[in-house]
């Protein structure tokens, strides 16, 4: 399988970053590489990709979010890369799934999938912000499984950002070159895939639930709500495709949605799915 999962390590190894390498080796397709990059080793870090038997890539320049998944992506020497975020977890379809969608476009840039929303607790039910980002996808693709067209790639992102970060199945040959634009502390894969939308080359949609994104009260993207970046990163990215007056309103509606994402503070980060033998437990935060 010419692919891997670039995996981008923030500190010391999670609990959730052993979920998610579990969910990635019970790929229904094998043959796939799994990587783990970071630009914050730690010795905890080490022992961990020494016990796993992953390679671990160390990034000397500490340049922020953007350079980081950048470093994990590069460090993939496939055609086929997921950047797998340790927060996540993959069902065991999701590589067969946007393979074979990728194999019947072989000019698409990217494939990607609908995706789920889980905390400690379990299962997440679907707020409105999954399902507005689920209705922005059916507005743009109208029923098709790509789309190539850059006015319909714009549509799909003119209104929010309903691409899910680690469901993406990038197809580097068709991608060409490729970077994360720096600058940006939430909204920096939003912004690449507008870019992408001006290439030529399809967007794929696999309307399957293969992902799982874990949400506690110390993600990325529950920090930048709290720290008000989000909502300066959603002006702007709505600034640079509408005019003035829209972009303000649809900020505004955009802000609302965040009221979803948060989580009380007692919801800690997923814990661990191991017995102490190492062992995997049953837990599936994709069961619905």
């Amino acid at each position: 399988m010419d692919h891997t999962f670039a995996i981008p390590v923030y500190h010391a190894a999670a609990p959730r970053l052993a979920a998610l390498i579990d969910s990635l080796r019970a790929q229904t397709t094998g043959g796939s590489e799994i990587l783990l990059a970071t630009s914050t080793p730690s010795g905890e870090l080490e022992d961990f990709a020494q016990r796993e038997r992953l390679p671990l890539h160390v990034n000397p320049n500490r340049l922020g979010i953007a350079a980081d998944w950048n470093f994990a992506f590069e460090a993939a020497r496939t055609t086929r890369v997921t950047l797998a975020h340790q927060d996540d977890v993959f069902a065991p379809a999701y590589l067969a799934r946007l393979t074979a969608a990728l194999e019947r476009h072989p000019g698409a840039l990217i494939a990607f999938s609908d995706y789920a929303e889980h905390t400690s607790s379990g299962p997440r039910p679907r707020k409105i912000n999954l399902r507005l980002k689920r209705a922005l996808c059916e507005r743009a693709f109208r029923g098709r499984a790509c789309i190539s067209d850059p006015r319909d790639k714009l549509r799909l992102l003119s209104l929010g950002n309903p691409i899910c970060c680690p469901s993406v199945l990038f197809n580097r040959p068709a991608l060409g070159e490729f970077r994360f634009p720096q600058g940006f502390q939430t909204n920096l894969d939003w912004m690449a895939w507008l870019e992408l939308a001006r290439r030529p080359g399809g967007f794929v949609y696999v309307r399957e639930c293969l992902l799982s994104k874990g949400v506690h009260a110390d993600s990325e993207t529950s920090v930048t709500i709290a720290n008000r970046a989000r909502m300066r990163e959603d002006r702007a990215l709505f600034e640079s495709i509408w005019p003035w007056p829209m972009a303000a309103a649809l900020a505004v509606l955009y802000r609302l949605g965040y009221l979803a994402n948060r989580v009380a503070p007692s919801y800690l980060p997923l814990a661990d799915t191991r017995d102490p033998a190492g062992n995997q437990r049953d837990a599936d935060p994709l069961q619905r």
